[in-house]
């Protein structure tokens, strides 16, 4: 029971994700969690002025066409993306050897022609 207790408290103080206490609580009951079905799709949303205008993309692209995304990208959110040490093409190349699923990129950023938001998720 102290141990069960000791992990409720690690995924509180986020020292641990919700995935990695389920599968430790169920290694302490002597069970193993089902295994969940692979990522399908990468998500992608994006929220952003260009020359002015509002932007917004929202992709659900199948894993396999995950290269395309950049493709689909306003250059605002390429270049907020750069300025934030986040290199597109290297993530997108992580996604042929397997992610787990959920958030790989979230950024909120002040740019020059206005906010841009950008959420990349393996979903």
């Amino acid at each position: 029971m102290e141990e069960k207790k000791r992990v409720l408290e690690m995924l509180k103080a986020g020292s641990i994700g919700v995935e990695e206490a389920m599968d430790l609580l169920a290694a302490l009951e002597g069970t193993r969690p089902e295994p969940r079905p692979p990522a399908r799709l990468l998500k992608v949303r994006v929220e952003a002025e260009e020359e002015g205008r509002a932007v917004k993309v929202h992709l659900n692209l199948p894993l396999a066409l995950a290269s395309l995304v950049e493709s689909f990208l306003p250059e605002e959110a390429k270049l907020t993306l750069g300025r934030q040490g986040v290199n597109l093409k290297a993530l997108l190349a992580l996604l042929k050897e397997g992610v787990p699923e959920g958030k790989l990129v979230e950024v909120e950023a002040e740019e020059e022609e206005g906010p841009v938001r950008i959420l990349v998720e393996v979903v």
